[in-house]
Formats: structure tokens, C-alpha cells, sequence
């Protein structure tokens, strides 16, 4: 991997007259794949630009496992950078659903409508489609990831406050991530129309009370009741305790992914004067994630060992037995009378996946049923047979009204073929 520097020679004096070198050096910066018209202002005239690049789009002696890794700075916290690779692993990214619904540990950050991807610590990232296939690989893949992150001298560090300033870099972060995809795609000739360019993002910071937790009153939570998350409540699938639901679902409006939690509601009118009980699945879970994003968060769930099959002989004291290939069938419980869940156990709940065919690419389905569970000073709470076999039902009847809903993300994405694929325990 060779790495290529540039600097643009000054002008006019020693402190100043750089701009127009700047200017083109900036067009000409990261194979031309820049957004010219939003970085210019950037731009400064007192000190001189320098360019890091390489990738296997630039020139022979540039080459490198990236498409494109590229960083122009003028000095005094001014820069953008860029990475771009042909995917030919998992979405370096958190894609499992409490993530897409709770980025960056609670902490807040920006999507842009529209666009599959999020802003982190990293600057804006997205994924998009090349159906076409990606030159100048080793493995065959039509998966682009892009990164690109705009600073300049002002931006709030983590943790800030939610300014003006921190918007619009997310803003400028997310433009340049699409102008650099929509050029590789161009010259890749990937076909496919391009990605659309963002005119705004949205803060998906959510302000907890002091009782903290999931479940926790929530205050400024854009992703709340959206219309693709109302089949939660409006009314409950049968199996989860009846009465007011609310709702929260992803932001990011992608024809790749989506994501929505439902709890139900003990403040709301409509359940006053009850409580759950022991058992009551008070809570559910819904995600679909489509090519390299279903590859990679069925990845991510399987680390954990939630994935149909797995481990399942574990606690009989025979060897785990190898997980189905996905497709097949699973979640036999054999003749287990109960089970116990820990009091360790970080949001226990039972899913259940599924897999179907949705815009022509493959994709996960997963929900989940989260129910009321009472430890009263133990390590663990004993889950009876009855109740289990309650929550089994319950898991597919909320995965039934999942994909068949007129507004749920399944029937949007035109989802066809669908395969159940297994229930996972998620006790411990």
C-alpha cells in the first residue's frame, strides 16, 4: 500500500493567497468524488491544504484493500475525510435492533431519511447497493460502504449538547458519504438509480427520566408511535397483555432495514388502574435487515449465541450440536418442564426468526416477546412449562402480524417466500 501526500504550494505570500489552490486541489482530491459545491466554503486562504490518499480507484502505486481512503486538511481542526470499501465481510457497524433504535449507548446521534446508514463518532456512514458488482476485487460483491466526516473548528466534542453546529456537520458528513457513493457507483457502472441527497437530518437523542432503563418514560423521542411500529398496539397481537401500547421505530426510512420496539403503556389512560402481572409479556421486539445487513446482524446475534439452534443440547450435557444452515428449522424444546431465567439476563425475552425475499435480496426477520419477569431477591426466576408454551405462541402470532400489516416494513419492502426459521431462549 503506497500512500500518496500532497501539498498545494502557496500562491502569493507566505501567510496567505492559497484559496485557489485549495479550490482545486479539492476538486480534484479523493479521485474528484469531493461534493465541491458544500466543502468550497471550507476552504481557507491562509494556510495551504494537504492531501493524504490511496485506494485501488486512484492511481497504480496507490493501491490498498480500500476503494478509497482519503483526508484533506487546511490546519486549525479543518478536514474531511473519507473511507470507502467494496464489503466482503459484515457492515463494520452495530446493525442488532437496539442499536439501530438506541445509537451510540444512548447518547444520541443523527440519521438522514432516506439514506440506510447513521452518524457516530466517526462521522456520517451508509451502505448502498451495486448490484452490478464492484471492480478491481479478489471476491465478487455488489456492497458499498461509505464513511465521511466534515470538522471544522467549532464542532461540539461527544457529549455536547445537541447544537445548530453539530447538525449541520452531520449534515455536511452525510452529503459528502452520498456524493462520494453516488461517484463510485458511476464509475463502477453499478446501475441502480443514485442515492438521493440529504437536505436534513434528525436528531435521535432521547432524554430519559431518573428511573432509567429500556422501559424508562421517555422525553423527545422523534422515533415514537411511527406509523410502520403502529401494529404493536392498535390492537396488541394476541398473546401480549391487551390495553394502550406505545411504540418506537428506527428514523432512517431505508428500503434495507428497519427496526421497532413496543412496551406496554402503565401510565396510559386507557390502562389505568392495572398492572402487569407476573409473566405478562409486557414488551416486543420487530427488525428486518436485508443483504450484507442481514448477514451481518444474523453475525452479530449468533456471537451471542442467539440464533436458531444453537447450543440447544448444551444444557441436556451433550455436546452444543452444529446450528441449522439458515432456512431450515429449529427451536425443538424437547421435554423441558421449565426453564430459569437469571437475574443477570439483560432484557430476557424469546424470539423467533424468520427469512424472506424482500426488493430481490435476502433478509432476517427477528422478533421478540419480552415479558414481565419477577426475581423477589433470587438469582433466578422459574419459568413453567405453561407460560413457556404461552410465549411460543405469542412469538409467532407477533411475527404474523409483522409481515402481513398494510404499514409494517415487510409488506412495504415487498416480502415474499418467507421461512421460519426457529425460536432462540434468551434467558441468560
Amino acid at each position: 500500500m503506497a500512500l500518496v501526500v500532497g501539498v498545494v504550494l502557496a500562491t502569493r505570500g507566505r501567510e496567505g493567497g492559497h484559496r485557489a489552490a485549495n479550490r482545486a486541489q479539492l476538486r480534484k482530491a479523493c479521485d474528484g468524488t469531493l461534493p465541491y459545491g458544500d466543502l468550497a466554503h471550507l476552504v481557507p486562504d491562509g494556510s495551504r491544504g494537504e492531501l493524504r490518499q490511496y485506494g485501488t480507484m486512484l492511481a497504480p502505486g496507490q493501491d490498498s484493500r480500500s476503494l478509497l481512503d482519503c483526508a484533506l486538511s487546511w490546519g486549525d481542526g479543518h478536514e474531511v475525510t473519507v473511507h470507502a470499501e467494496a464489503l466482503v465481510s459484515d457492515v463494520p457497524e452495530e446493525v442488532k435492533t437496539r442499536e439501530l433504535l438506541d445509537p451510540s449507548g444512548g447518547e444520541g446521534t443523527f440519521v438522514a431519511p432516506g439514506t440506510t446508514g447513521q452518524y457516530g463518532r466517526h462521522g456520517a456512514w451508509l451502505v448502498a447497493d451495486c448490484r452490478s458488482g464492484l471492480a478491481g476485487r479478489t471476491r465478487s460483491t455488489t456492497d458499498l460502504y461509505v464513511r465521511a466526516r466534515v470538522t471544522t473548528e467549532g464542532d461540539a466534542d461527544d457529549g455536547a449538547d445537541r447544537s445548530g453546529q453539530e447538525r449541520a456537520t452531520a449534515l455536511a458528513g452525510f452529503r459528502t458519504a452520498v456524493h462520494v457513493a453516488n461517484a463510485i457507483t458511476a464509475s463502477q457502472h453499478c446501475g441502480g438509480a443514485p442515492l438521493p441527497m440529504p437536505t436534513d437530518v434528525v436528531d435521535t437523542y432521547e432524554a430519559h427520566t431518573a428511573k432509567g432503563g429500556w422501559r424508562s418514560e421517555r422525553i423527545d423521542e422523534p422515533g415514537r408511535d411511527l406509523r410502520k411500529c403502529g401494529w404493536i398496539g392498535h390492537p396488541a397481537p394476541r398473546g401480549v397483555k391487551s390495553g394502550r401500547w406505545t411504540s418506537l421505530g428506527d428514523l432512517q426510512e431505508s428500503g434495507a432495514l428497519s427496526a421497532c420496539v413496543g412496551d406496554w403503556d402503565e401510565d396510559a389512560e386507557e390502562n389505568d388502574g392495572e398492572s402487569a402481572e407476573e409473566w405478562d409479556i409486557t414488551g416486543v421486539e420487530a427488525a428486518s435487515w436485508s443483504g450484507i445487513l442481514g448477514r451481518s446482524a444474523y453475525d452479530a446475534y449468533e456471537r451471542e449465541g442467539h440464533v436458531p439452534g444453537w447450543g440447544a443440547d448444551e444444557e441436556e450435557g451433550g455436546p452444543a450440536r452444529e446450528k441449522p444452515a439458515p432456512g431450515g428449522e429449529s427451536g425443538a424444546r424437547g421435554d423441558k418442564a421449565e426453564d430459569r431465567i437469571s437475574s443477570y439476563a439483560a432484557h430476557p425475552q424469546l424470539a423467533l426468526w424468520a427469512r424472506s425475499v424482500c426488493g430481490g435480496r435476502a433478509t432476517y426477520h427477528r422478533v421478540s416477546v419480552l415479558p414481565e419477569v419477577r426475581f423477589d431477591d433470587a438469582d433466578t426466576a422459574v419459568l413453567g412449562a405453561e407460560d413457556r408454551a404461552r410465549f411460543s405462541r405469542a412469538v409467532r402470532a407477533v411475527l404474523d402480524r409483522y409481515l402481513r400489516s398494510e404499514d409494517a416494513w415487510p409488506r412495504s419492502a415487498g416480502c415474499r417466500d418467507t421461512t421460519v426459521l426457529g425460536e432462540v431462549e434468551q434467558w441468560h
